[in-house]
């Protein structure tokens, strides 16, 4: 019975010994993919991660797992990896649904912004021509702070501001050009003259820096010190703010650094790179005045301080960037930039006002010694009286404020006397700026009690500029046949700003026939400076070679003068065509003897080319009414032979022609196709202006019997006398 006993104990235990292997492999299959408390609720485990499972994370208890065997280990990383890599596919491919949603949404506004700027254009040319928006170049202007990629040369494009002020010359323009459009005169499309503007182009053109390694190679100090003393004569002796005495010593190194500027970039010279800009400019300018304009090594030049102004800004303000920013108005001055002129001394003015040079107390701070205060002292009223000349050119408001400047700030010394004539002229320049009525404010003119005032400070100027500085006159043959060039100069200047003031605060009595009637003694007096200032030009254009060499300095004064008789013949020809005549063909000689893309010519001609066509269609207008008018048995008007001088022999009615007195209908002013495309013929401007002088002295000029004669209707003479009222007011914002 034992070995039975023993053998079914054995059979037994071995199938316990089964059934516990089976419940152990079961058990450890089970626990492999369930932690210890999914287990024990023997519920099915999530894998949330590797922070645990679902319930557990749900439940915040205790996630742990035991260790499965190695195969069911193996089989838990794989698939956690495969459970993270996919995971990372939904993130990737939901990343670029977004992207492509935002390319979607950028094409979509990329189409927009190509219909609204297709809408735009069509909208401008179907505006007329006056209305029409300026090109970015043309009303913008090159910005003064360039970076090297973004410099722009301005060679031959004009700088106009948008703002309308009192003093610019394109101020009466406006109200012209208002006028005729209420008479119904349609708009003119225009094209620019030839060379009046041309594309820009890069100023890191490779021709542009050949040219300015080209000179330096070939430059000798020589030369170098030449152009420094015409520097010198004629900026330096003017407004003594900067001397460039050293310059000159150092001219030989600064030479040297230019031609090896390539390979030894990092080489000490010893000179501070403001002091190499201000002798770069120096050069510039001295090359402008010296050739008579602004050229293409000028430029070159010029371009590399303009790249470092924009550093040169970020950094601490003293003096010396002040005199650069100084410089560089000066230059613009004289290549005919007058609103980059502008805008520079702007910024050198509010310089000066973030040093306190404009104050007595922070001046004697900042400079300890007596030297370097006069010499901040200078600089300040230098820059004053260069903001008050560059704002009224171009009508805009001042940089500095009258009320901004200490009484107590000590004034140029003695020895600058030009200087303290042109300080105290800047003084009255701000009397007539706030005298003068903003455009658009009624009435422009100044109260009579007002320029009676500013008329008797005018000449209390003139009468204090000291006696070596005061002008001996042509006209009563006290002009000595030689005198030093540099003192002339400042003589001529000052004699034609005493003129050039009085002309502003009386300007008003020559604005139309009325006021010319109620005050004819104002009028005459207007007009007689004005032929006073003509001469006074004649004289120094034929006898020395200041002109030339100043050009833009003089033709400001040369065309208000002539703005102001033309002005004075279109409102009152019976009183000033015979008196006004010399001086008016004085004028045009001055005018004829420019070079073809000289400012004045290029201005003068561009008033007449506005004018023109404008009065041309008013002529065509007038025609039309004559032709309706003659099925009423209304008189046919047809001009006599000869009657509007030997250039006009039509009929005014026939065949619709445009009919400018004095003008041939069919000459080269009056064809659309010549005087708006091209640029002027001095000759055949001089011409045309006369024959347009004198056709409003012949529109008095015929005899009596003639208009008994019904040769001329009443109303004839009226449509004459409105073309003049026009052309008068065409001319009057040259003033």
């Amino acid at each position: 019975m034992a070995p039975q006993a023993s053998a079914e104990q054995r059979r037994k235990h071995g199938l316990n010994d089964d059934n516990n292997q089976s419940r152990q492999g079961k058990r450890g299959k089970y626990t492999s993919v369930a932690c210890e408390e999914c287990k024990k609720r023997k519920s099915k485990c999530i894998p949330a991660g590797e922070s645990g499972c679902k319930r557990c994370l749900e439940g915040r208890l205790a996630c742990i797992y035991t260790r499965a065997p190695p195969q069911l280990v193996r089989d838990k990383a794989e698939s956690h990896h495969e459970y993270r890599q996919s995971l990372h596919l939904a993130q990737q491919n939901q990343r670029i649904e977004s992207l492509s949603s935002e390319v979607t949404q950028i094409r979509q506004q990329l189409a927009d912004l190509t219909g609204a700027v297709n809408r735009l254009g069509e909208a401008k040319q179907a505006l007329p021509g006056s209305l029409r928006p300026l090109s970015p170049a043309a009303s913008q202007g090159a910005p003064l702070v360039h970076s090297p990629t973004s410099h722009s040369r301005r060679d031959n494009v004009s700088q106009q501001p948008q703002f309308m002020g009192p003093t610019r010359p394109a101020f009466g323009l406006v109200m012209g050009e208002r006028a005729l459009t209420r008479m119904g005169i349609p708009v003119c499309d225009s094209v620019p003259p030839s060379g009046a503007q041309s594309p820009t182009t890069s100023s890191h053109d490779p021709t542009c820096s050949a040219v300015a390694r080209e000179y330096w190679a070939s430059c000798s100090p020589d030369e170098v010190r030449r152009l420094l003393e015409v520097w010198h004569d004629e900026v330096e002796m003017v407004y003594p703010f900067i001397d460039l005495r050293d310059q000159v010593s150092q001219s030989p190194e600064l030479i040297e650094r230019f031609r090896t500027a390539a390979r030894m970039e990092n080489q000490h010279f010893g000179v501070d790179t403001r002091d190499i800009d201000l002798f770069k400019v120096a050069l510039s300018t001295a090359n402008v005045c010296d050739s008579g304009g602004k050229n293409e090594l000028s430029t070159a030049i010029v371009d590399s301080v303009e790249s470092n102004i924009s550093r040169l800004s970020k950094s601490n303000t003293n003096l010396k960037s002040i005199q650069l920013l100084m410089m560089l108005s000066i230059y613009y001055f004289h290549s005919g930039e007058d609103l980059l002129s502008w805008r520079t001394i702007g910024l050198a003015a509010r310089e000066a006002l973030e040093m306190g040079l404009h104050r007595k107390e922070s001046t004697l701070d900042r400079f300890r010694d007596q030297l370097s205060r006069a010499k901040a002292a200078r600089v300040f009223w230098c820059l004053y009286v260069l903001d008050r000349r560059w704002s009224f050119g171009a009508g805009l408001p001042f940089a500095i404020s009258e009320r901004d400047i200490d009484p107590d700030l000590p004034e140029p010394d003695a020895e600058f006397a030009y200087l303290r004539c042109m300080v105290n002229y800047g003084r009255l320049n701000s009397e007539i700026w706030d005298a003068i009525p903003p455009f658009g404010s009624g009435p422009q003119s100044i109260p009579e009690d007002t320029a009676n005032s500013l008329e008797a400070r005018a000449l209390d100027w003139l009468e204090s500029i000291p006696t070596e500085l005061q002008l001996r006159h042509p006209r009563l043959g006290l002009a000595p046949q030689s005198q030093p060039a540099g003192l002339q100069r400042l003589r001529t200047l000052l004699y034609l700003r005493g003129n050039h003031t009085r002309s502003l605060i009386h300007r008003n009595h020559i604005l139309d026939g009325p006021r010319i009637s109620g005050n004819l003694q104002g009028a005459w007096l207007v007009v007689d400076i004005a032929m006073d200032s003509i001469q006074v030009l004649m004289h120094l254009s034929a006898t020395t070679d200041i002109y030339k060499r100043q050009q833009n300095a003089f033709n400001y004064f040369l065309l208000s003068a002539l703005a102001i008789i033309v002005l004075a013949v279109c409102n009152a020809p019976e009183i000033f065509t015979g008196p006004c005549r010399k001086s008016f063909l004085d004028a045009v000689e001055l005018v004829r003897g420019f070079s073809r893309h000289s400012n004045v010519s290029m201005r003068l001609w561009k008033t007449i080319n506005g004018i023109l066509p404008r009065l041309g269609r008013l002529g065509l207008q007038r025609s039309e009414g004559l032709s309706s008018s003659s099925t009423g048995k209304t008189p046919a008007v047809v001009a006599a032979p000869g009657q509007f001088g030997p250039s006009l022999g039509h009929s005014l009615g026939a065949e619709l022609e445009p009919y400018m007195p004095g003008v041939d209908p069919h000459s080269d002013l009056v064809s659309n196709a010549n005087f708006m495309c091209e640029s002027p013929d001095l000759s055949q401007m001089g011409t045309d202006l006369l024959s347009l002088f004198d056709a409003f002295g012949h529109r008095y000029a015929q005899p009596a019997d003639y208009y008994s004669a019904n040769a001329y209707a009443l109303n004839d003479f009226e449509f004459l006398s409105e073309i003049g009222g026009e052309v008068s007011r065409r001319f009057e914002g040259l003033i």
